[in-house]
């Protein structure tokens, strides 16, 4: 069964729906009731029982239309659009503030806007101090200092709508509802705060982090390179010096040749005696 209001916000539907369209609106009529053939009393001292018949079924009311000239439903639909509302996106914008009561949740569209009571140039400032402390610099860190500007400010918005609520000489709370209100909002926006900022200093450290990584890694690769250059130019130094010993070698077997013609048997003789051959380069020497 349908209630008394939901009846009344039926009704009050179908007169407007009739009133744009031009028509006039006629409540329905009550329907009659009639008793049925079962509704008879059965004995003298019961009471009577009977059915209710010709009741229409539950739904809303649907209004009676009366013709009318062509001339009034022309005027009445001129006259309707008289009141359609804004039309320009200035007035939109507008008419879409009609209902901010204190603009501490960002807008229905989830935009940050300045009060008219508030000073544009005073927010201004406070984000550029934040920009000139933290000096973003990347699109991540500006929208963090941009956020930590809008956050700071609503709760200050927050802190004197709740100052509003107190009386100004006995201290008490003359707006119980209105005072919880907004220091839950002074909390949400202080904690964004908070959170903004605490996200810009991980994302530094991380960052620096990541260069340190870079930096340190990059200086032990040239370290690194330093010693296999390093273990190069020794084994060079060793080979040189190797070189020059045998080369200082064979000049004073070639000298020894030239004073003592016996010096080859009595050389290879030596060997001999030791299990030994001649090396490469000793042959080489003697053959040039």
């Amino acid at each position: 069964m349908i209630s008394r209001k939901e009846r009344r916000a039926a009704e009050h539907a179908s007169r407007k729906a009739a009133r744009k369209a031009g028509f006039i609106y006629t409540p329905p009529q009550p329907i009659p009731v009639t008793l049925s053939a079962a509704a008879a009393p059965t004995k003298e001292n019961e009471p009577e029982s009977f059915v209710l018949v010709g009741i229409s079924e539950p739904g809303p009311p649907f209004p009676l239309f009366q013709d009318i000239s062509p001339a009034k439903l022309a005027a009445n639909r001129a006259n309707a659009q008289h009141s359609s509302g804004a039309k320009s996106p200035e007035t939109k914008s507008i008419s879409a503030q009609n209902h901010t009561t204190h603009g501490l949740a960002r807008h229905h569209n989830g935009n940050f806007k300045i009060l008219t009571s508030e000073d544009p140039q005073a927010f201004e400032a406070l984000k550029q101090s934040l920009l000139t402390e933290h000096n973003p610099l990347t699109p991540t860190q500006s929208i963090l200092v941009h956020n930590m500007a809008e956050s700071h400010w609503l709760a200050e918005r927050a802190q004197r709508l709740q100052d509003s609520c107190i009386h100004p000489d006995t201290g008490a709370v003359t707006d119980e509802k209105h005072f919880s209100l907004y220091m839950r909002y002074k909390t949400t926006h202080t904690r964004a705060f908070h959170k903004c900022l605490n996200d810009l200093l991980k994302l530094r450290a991380e960052k620096s982090k990541a260069e340190f990584g870079f930096e340190a890694q990059k200086v032990a690769n040239e370290r690194h390179e330093m010693r296999k250059q390093s273990h190069y130019w020794e084994i060079l130094k060793k080979d040189a010096l190797a070189c020059r010993q045998l080369s200082d070698l064979a000049a004073q077997n070639s000298k020894a040749r030239e004073q003592n013609p016996a010096f080859d048997e009595a050389y290879e003789a030596e060997l001999a005696k030791r299990g030994l051959e001649k090396n490469s380069w000793e042959a080489a020497s003697q053959a040039a």
